[in-house]
Protein backbone atom coordinates (compact mmCIF):
# COMPACT_ATOMS: atom_id res chain seq x y z
CA UNK A 1 0.00 0.00 0.00
CA UNK A 2 1.43 3.34 -1.05
CA UNK A 3 0.81 6.33 1.18
CA UNK A 4 0.87 9.85 -0.23
CA UNK A 5 0.35 12.94 1.88
CA UNK A 6 -0.51 16.46 0.80
CA UNK A 7 -1.99 19.39 2.67
CA UNK A 8 -5.38 21.09 2.73
CA UNK A 9 -5.43 24.32 4.71
CA UNK A 10 -2.26 23.30 6.50
CA UNK A 11 -3.38 19.81 7.49
CA UNK A 12 -2.28 16.47 6.02
CA UNK A 13 -4.99 14.25 4.62
CA UNK A 14 -5.09 10.65 3.59
CA UNK A 15 -7.68 9.02 1.34
CA UNK A 16 -7.91 5.32 0.47
CA UNK A 17 -9.76 4.43 -2.72
CA UNK A 18 -11.03 0.88 -2.81
CA UNK A 19 -11.69 -0.33 -6.33
CA UNK A 20 -11.49 -3.46 -8.39
CA UNK A 21 -7.71 -3.24 -8.40
CA UNK A 22 -7.48 -3.22 -4.62
CA UNK A 23 -6.68 -0.54 -2.06
CA UNK A 24 -4.82 2.65 -2.85
CA UNK A 25 -4.10 5.46 -0.38
CA UNK A 26 -3.45 9.16 -0.89
CA UNK A 27 -3.31 11.43 0.98
CA UNK A 28 -24.42 34.21 26.87
CA UNK A 29 -25.00 34.90 23.08
CA UNK A 30 -23.92 38.39 21.98
CA UNK A 31 -26.35 40.96 20.58
CA UNK A 32 -23.85 42.61 18.27
CA UNK A 33 -24.69 43.05 14.54
CA UNK A 34 -25.05 39.86 12.54
CA UNK A 35 -24.60 38.93 8.90
CA UNK A 36 -27.55 38.79 6.55
CA UNK A 37 -26.62 35.75 4.52
CA UNK A 38 -29.95 35.45 2.74
CA UNK A 39 -28.22 35.73 -0.63
CA UNK A 40 -26.13 32.61 -0.12
CA UNK A 41 -26.89 29.96 -2.73
CA UNK A 42 -28.00 26.85 -0.84
CA UNK A 43 -29.16 24.75 -3.75
CA UNK A 44 -26.47 22.12 -3.32
CA UNK A 45 -27.25 21.12 0.26
CA UNK A 46 -25.95 18.07 2.05
CA UNK A 47 -28.90 16.30 3.65
CA UNK A 48 -27.71 15.27 7.10
CA UNK A 49 -29.20 12.10 8.52
CA UNK A 50 -28.88 9.54 11.25
CA UNK A 51 -29.89 5.90 11.16
CA UNK A 52 -30.31 5.79 14.96
CA UNK A 53 -27.93 2.91 15.30
CA UNK A 54 -26.31 1.97 18.58
CA UNK A 55 -23.59 4.50 19.41
CA UNK A 56 -21.38 2.32 21.56
CA UNK A 57 -19.00 -0.41 20.48
CA UNK A 58 -19.18 -4.09 21.21
CA UNK A 59 -16.78 -6.95 20.75
CA UNK A 60 -17.22 -8.85 17.51
CA UNK A 61 -15.56 -11.82 15.90
CA UNK A 62 -14.01 -12.00 12.46
CA UNK A 63 -12.11 -14.71 10.62
CA UNK A 64 -10.11 -12.11 8.71
CA UNK A 65 -9.14 -10.52 12.03
CA UNK A 66 -7.74 -13.80 13.28
CA UNK A 67 -5.76 -14.16 10.07
CA UNK A 68 -4.35 -10.68 10.44
CA UNK A 69 -3.28 -11.36 14.01
CA UNK A 70 -1.76 -14.70 13.09
CA UNK A 71 0.22 -13.15 10.25
CA UNK A 72 2.53 -11.44 12.76
CA UNK A 73 2.55 -13.74 15.81
CA UNK A 74 5.95 -12.61 17.06
CA UNK A 75 5.56 -8.90 16.37
CA UNK A 76 6.90 -6.67 19.12
CA UNK A 77 5.05 -3.55 20.26
CA UNK A 78 3.59 -1.50 18.82
CA UNK A 79 0.91 -3.80 17.46
CA UNK A 80 0.86 -4.50 13.70
CA UNK A 81 -1.88 -5.89 11.46
CA UNK A 82 -2.46 -6.50 7.76
CA UNK A 83 -5.16 -4.77 5.73
CA UNK A 84 -7.50 -7.12 3.90
CA UNK A 85 -8.03 -6.66 0.15
CA UNK A 86 -11.62 -5.79 -0.80
CA UNK A 87 -13.43 -4.63 -3.95
CA UNK A 88 -16.24 -2.44 -2.52
CA UNK A 89 -18.71 -4.05 -4.87
CA UNK A 90 -21.81 -2.46 -3.31
CA UNK A 91 -20.72 1.12 -2.56
CA UNK A 92 -17.70 1.69 -4.82
CA UNK A 93 -16.44 3.35 -1.66
CA UNK A 94 -13.71 5.81 -0.74
CA UNK A 95 -12.39 5.67 2.83
CA UNK A 96 -10.70 8.59 4.66
CA UNK A 97 -9.52 9.46 8.18
CA UNK A 98 -9.42 12.42 10.55
CA UNK A 99 -6.84 12.98 11.94
CA UNK A 100 -4.56 11.53 9.29
CA UNK A 101 -1.76 11.05 11.85
CA UNK A 102 -3.49 10.09 15.12
CA UNK A 103 -1.89 9.81 18.55
CA UNK A 104 -2.85 7.74 21.63
CA UNK A 105 -6.17 8.83 23.14
CA UNK A 106 -7.46 10.41 19.94
CA UNK A 107 -10.78 9.65 18.32
CA UNK A 108 -10.30 8.79 14.66
CA UNK A 109 -13.25 9.72 12.47
CA UNK A 110 -13.60 7.29 9.58
CA UNK A 111 -15.68 8.41 6.61
CA UNK A 112 -16.74 6.05 3.85
CA UNK A 113 -18.13 7.83 0.81
CA UNK A 114 -20.14 5.84 -1.70
CA UNK A 115 -19.62 6.76 -5.33
CA UNK A 116 -22.60 4.64 -6.36
CA UNK A 117 -25.50 4.90 -3.87
CA UNK A 118 -27.39 7.91 -2.53
CA UNK A 119 -28.12 8.08 1.20
CA UNK A 120 -31.71 6.72 1.02
CA UNK A 121 -30.41 3.57 -0.68
CA UNK A 122 -27.45 3.12 1.67
CA UNK A 123 -27.45 -0.29 3.40
CA UNK A 124 -26.31 -0.85 6.97
CA UNK A 125 -22.54 -1.23 7.24
CA UNK A 126 -20.65 -2.02 10.45
CA UNK A 127 -16.92 -1.48 10.81
CA UNK A 128 -14.62 -4.09 12.38
CA UNK A 129 -11.45 -2.68 13.90
CA UNK A 130 -8.46 -4.88 14.69
CA UNK A 131 -6.15 -3.04 17.06
CA UNK A 132 -3.89 -3.53 20.07
CA UNK A 133 -6.88 -4.43 22.28
CA UNK A 134 -8.34 -6.99 19.89
CA UNK A 135 -11.35 -6.69 17.61
CA UNK A 136 -14.12 -4.15 18.09
CA UNK A 137 -17.17 -3.62 15.91
CA UNK A 138 -18.33 -0.04 15.45
CA UNK A 139 -21.71 1.15 14.19
CA UNK A 140 -22.25 4.29 12.15
CA UNK A 141 -22.57 7.59 14.01
CA UNK A 142 -24.74 8.75 11.13
CA UNK A 143 -25.16 8.52 7.37
CA UNK A 144 -25.21 11.76 5.39
CA UNK A 145 -25.52 12.53 1.67
CA UNK A 146 -26.15 13.16 -1.43
CA UNK A 147 -24.01 10.19 -2.21
CA UNK A 148 -24.02 8.19 1.01
CA UNK A 149 -21.40 9.20 3.60
CA UNK A 150 -20.91 6.82 6.52
CA UNK A 151 -19.41 8.36 9.70
CA UNK A 152 -17.64 6.19 12.31
CA UNK A 153 -15.90 7.31 15.52
CA UNK A 154 -13.02 5.00 16.51
CA UNK A 155 -12.30 6.35 19.98
CA UNK A 156 -9.43 6.25 22.47
CA UNK A 157 -7.03 4.67 19.99
CA UNK A 158 -3.86 2.99 21.19
CA UNK A 159 -0.31 2.94 19.85
CA UNK A 160 0.18 0.78 16.77
CA UNK A 161 -1.72 -0.31 13.66
CA UNK A 162 -5.48 -0.38 13.36
CA UNK A 163 -6.95 -2.43 10.50
CA UNK A 164 -10.54 -1.76 9.45
CA UNK A 165 -13.06 -3.85 7.56
CA UNK A 166 -16.53 -2.60 6.65
CA UNK A 167 -19.16 -5.32 6.31
CA UNK A 168 -22.51 -5.15 4.52
CA UNK A 169 -24.83 -8.06 5.40
CA UNK A 170 -21.77 -9.78 6.86
CA UNK A 171 -19.78 -9.58 3.63
CA UNK A 172 -16.47 -7.69 3.35
CA UNK A 173 -17.06 -4.38 1.54
CA UNK A 174 -14.23 -1.93 2.21
CA UNK A 175 -11.02 -1.95 4.20
CA UNK A 176 -8.38 0.46 5.43
CA UNK A 177 -5.55 0.92 7.90
CA UNK A 178 -4.22 3.73 10.07
CA UNK A 179 -1.28 3.84 12.45
CA UNK A 180 -1.23 5.57 15.84
CA UNK A 181 2.14 7.14 16.62
CA UNK A 182 3.50 8.66 19.86
CA UNK A 183 2.65 12.24 20.75
CA UNK A 184 6.19 13.57 20.99
CA UNK A 185 5.71 17.22 21.94
CA UNK A 186 3.12 19.74 23.06
CA UNK A 187 2.62 23.47 22.53
CA UNK A 188 3.75 25.54 25.52
CA UNK A 189 1.53 26.75 28.33
CA UNK A 190 0.46 30.34 27.69
CA UNK A 191 -0.56 32.83 30.36
CA UNK A 192 0.57 30.19 32.88
CA UNK A 193 -2.02 27.61 31.91
CA UNK A 194 -3.94 25.68 29.28
CA UNK A 195 -6.68 27.31 27.22
CA UNK A 196 -9.79 25.27 27.98
CA UNK A 197 -13.04 25.40 25.99
CA UNK A 198 -15.56 26.40 28.65
CA UNK A 199 -18.34 26.73 26.11
CA UNK A 200 -18.93 25.39 22.59
CA UNK A 201 -22.49 26.51 22.03
CA UNK A 202 -24.70 25.97 19.02
CA UNK A 203 -27.31 28.73 18.97
CA UNK A 204 -30.94 27.89 19.61
CA UNK A 205 -33.89 29.00 17.50
CA UNK A 206 -34.58 31.89 19.90
CA UNK A 207 -30.96 33.03 19.89
CA UNK A 208 -30.43 32.71 16.16
CA UNK A 209 -31.12 35.75 13.95
CA UNK A 210 -32.75 35.20 10.59
CA UNK A 211 -30.20 33.84 8.10
CA UNK A 212 -27.46 33.99 10.72
CA UNK A 213 -24.29 31.98 10.31
CA UNK A 214 -21.93 33.48 12.86
CA UNK A 215 -18.82 32.73 14.86
CA UNK A 216 -18.29 34.49 18.20
CA UNK A 217 -14.99 33.45 19.79
CA UNK A 218 -14.00 34.79 23.22
CA UNK A 219 -10.65 34.50 25.04
CA UNK A 220 -10.18 35.10 28.79
CA UNK A 221 -7.35 34.78 31.26
CA UNK A 222 -7.61 32.77 34.47
CA UNK A 223 -9.33 35.69 36.24
CA UNK A 224 -11.99 36.06 33.55
CA UNK A 225 -10.48 39.18 32.03
CA UNK A 226 -10.52 39.47 28.21
CA UNK A 227 -7.33 38.62 26.34
CA UNK A 228 -6.73 40.69 23.23
CA UNK A 229 -4.77 39.79 20.11
CA UNK A 230 -5.04 36.06 20.71
CA UNK A 231 -4.64 34.06 17.49
CA UNK A 232 -7.24 31.33 16.99
CA UNK A 233 -6.34 28.50 14.66
CA UNK A 234 -9.20 27.62 12.29
CA UNK A 235 -8.46 24.10 11.10
CA UNK A 236 -10.32 21.77 8.79
CA UNK A 237 -10.57 18.01 9.34
CA UNK A 238 -8.04 15.90 7.46
CA UNK A 239 -10.97 14.43 5.50
CA UNK A 240 -11.67 17.78 3.82
CA UNK A 241 -11.45 17.66 0.04
CA UNK A 242 -11.93 20.83 -2.05
CA UNK A 243 -13.91 22.47 -3.47
CA UNK A 244 -15.39 24.09 -0.38
CA UNK A 245 -18.82 25.50 -1.15
CA UNK A 246 -18.94 29.33 -1.37
CA UNK A 247 -15.21 29.65 -0.70
CA UNK A 248 -14.99 31.64 -3.93
CA UNK A 249 -17.11 34.36 -2.30
CA UNK A 250 -15.06 34.68 0.89
CA UNK A 251 -11.65 33.19 1.59
CA UNK A 252 -11.67 30.43 4.18
CA UNK A 253 -9.44 31.61 7.06
CA UNK A 254 -6.76 29.45 8.61
CA UNK A 255 -6.51 31.75 11.63
CA UNK A 256 -8.32 34.73 13.14
CA UNK A 257 -7.49 37.14 15.98
CA UNK A 258 -9.46 38.45 18.93
CA UNK A 259 -9.91 42.23 19.23
CA UNK A 260 -9.21 44.60 22.13
CA UNK A 261 -12.23 43.13 23.94
CA UNK A 262 -10.95 39.59 23.55
CA UNK A 263 -13.58 38.78 20.89
CA UNK A 264 -13.56 37.60 17.29
CA UNK A 265 -16.81 37.93 15.34
CA UNK A 266 -16.91 36.24 11.95
CA UNK A 267 -19.17 34.41 9.56
CA UNK A 268 -19.43 30.77 8.54
CA UNK A 269 -20.19 30.49 4.81
CA UNK A 270 -19.06 26.99 3.95
CA UNK A 271 -21.51 24.15 4.75
CA UNK A 272 -20.01 21.40 2.58
CA UNK A 273 -16.92 20.18 0.78
CA UNK A 274 -16.51 17.28 -1.61
CA UNK A 275 -16.14 14.74 1.18
CA UNK A 276 -18.85 15.39 3.76
CA UNK A 277 -19.80 18.18 6.12
CA UNK A 278 -17.64 21.29 6.16
CA UNK A 279 -16.43 21.29 9.75
CA UNK A 280 -14.06 23.67 11.53
CA UNK A 281 -11.92 23.07 14.62
CA UNK A 282 -10.92 26.04 16.78
CA UNK A 283 -7.89 26.14 19.09
CA UNK A 284 -5.53 28.79 20.42
CA UNK A 285 -2.61 28.87 18.04
CA UNK A 286 0.83 28.11 19.46
CA UNK A 287 -0.48 27.39 22.97
CA UNK A 288 -1.61 24.37 24.90
CA UNK A 289 -5.31 24.40 24.12
CA UNK A 290 -8.50 22.44 23.87
CA UNK A 291 -10.00 22.02 20.41
CA UNK A 292 -13.62 23.05 19.75
CA UNK A 293 -15.12 20.83 17.06
CA UNK A 294 -18.41 20.33 15.18
CA UNK A 295 -18.47 23.96 14.05
CA UNK A 296 -20.58 23.48 10.91
CA UNK A 297 -23.54 25.00 9.10
CA UNK A 298 -24.12 21.79 7.19
CA UNK A 299 -27.07 20.55 9.26
CA UNK A 300 -30.34 20.40 7.31
CA UNK A 301 -33.52 22.02 8.64
CA UNK A 302 -35.09 18.66 9.56
CA UNK A 303 -33.89 15.17 10.39
CA UNK A 304 -34.78 11.99 8.51
CA UNK A 305 -37.89 11.56 10.64
CA UNK A 306 -39.20 14.91 9.41
CA UNK A 307 -38.61 16.67 12.73
CA UNK A 308 -37.88 20.36 12.13
CA UNK A 309 -35.31 21.98 14.39
CA UNK A 310 -37.00 25.40 14.30
CA UNK A 311 -40.71 25.08 13.40
CA UNK A 312 -42.52 27.83 11.50
CA UNK A 313 -39.34 29.33 10.07
CA UNK A 314 -37.19 28.72 7.03
CA UNK A 315 -34.47 31.19 8.04
CA UNK A 316 -33.22 29.90 11.41
CA UNK A 317 -31.13 26.78 11.90
CA UNK A 318 -31.53 25.58 8.35
CA UNK A 319 -28.85 24.41 5.93
CA UNK A 320 -26.16 27.08 5.72
CA UNK A 321 -27.45 29.11 8.66
CA UNK A 322 -26.21 27.87 12.04
CA UNK A 323 -24.23 29.95 14.54
CA UNK A 324 -21.80 29.17 17.37
CA UNK A 325 -20.25 30.75 20.45
CA UNK A 326 -16.89 29.35 21.60
CA UNK A 327 -15.21 30.51 24.82
CA UNK A 328 -11.57 29.80 25.69
CA UNK A 329 -10.33 30.51 29.22
CA UNK A 330 -6.92 29.88 30.73
CA UNK A 331 -6.94 27.20 33.44
CA UNK A 332 -3.67 27.18 35.45
CA UNK A 333 -4.59 23.87 37.12
CA UNK A 334 -5.38 21.90 33.95
CA UNK A 335 -3.12 19.04 32.93
CA UNK A 336 -4.97 17.87 29.80
CA UNK A 337 -6.22 19.24 26.51
CA UNK A 338 -9.37 17.78 24.98
CA UNK A 339 -11.50 17.82 21.83
CA UNK A 340 -14.76 19.49 22.91
CA UNK A 341 -17.88 19.00 20.76
CA UNK A 342 -20.75 21.40 20.26
CA UNK A 343 -23.56 21.26 22.83
CA UNK A 344 -26.06 20.75 19.96
CA UNK A 345 -28.43 23.20 21.66
CA UNK A 346 -30.03 24.12 18.33
CA UNK A 347 -30.88 20.49 17.59
CA UNK A 348 -32.37 19.41 20.91
CA UNK A 349 -35.95 19.42 19.60
CA UNK A 350 -35.02 16.56 17.25
CA UNK A 351 -32.61 13.67 17.13
CA UNK A 352 -29.06 14.90 17.71
CA UNK A 353 -26.45 13.83 15.18
CA UNK A 354 -22.73 13.69 15.90
CA UNK A 355 -19.72 14.13 13.63
CA UNK A 356 -15.94 14.10 14.15
CA UNK A 357 -16.05 12.89 17.74
CA UNK A 358 -17.37 10.00 19.81
CA UNK A 359 -20.47 11.13 21.74
CA UNK A 360 -19.65 8.59 24.47
CA UNK A 361 -15.97 9.40 24.93
CA UNK A 362 -14.13 12.73 25.00
CA UNK A 363 -10.68 12.59 23.46
CA UNK A 364 -8.05 14.08 25.84
CA UNK A 365 -4.28 13.97 26.19
CA UNK A 366 -1.82 14.92 28.91
CA UNK A 367 0.09 18.19 28.74
CA UNK A 368 2.70 18.56 31.47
Amino acid sequence: MTTNRSTAAGLPWLVCVIGLAGAHCGGTVDTRPHVDASTIDVRHGSDASSDARVQDAHQGDSTWSDAALDSTPDAAPPFTCTQQATTSSVLDGILSYDPANPHPGDTVTVIVKSQRLDRPQAPTMDMDEVGPSGTTTWHTNNIAGGKALYYYAISNVQLGDHCLLGRIAGNPEISGKFTVSPRHSHPPHCHNGIFKVTRNHQWTCDEQPDNGNEWWIYTYDANGDPLQNVTIRVAQPATTVPPIFNADKKTVPTQVETDSDGVYHGYDYWPINDNGYMVFNFSVDGCASDVATEITTGWWQADNDGCTFCPNTTTRNVWGHWSYTVIFQVDPTATQACVVPSDHAGQTRCRIEHIHHDPNHMACWDIR
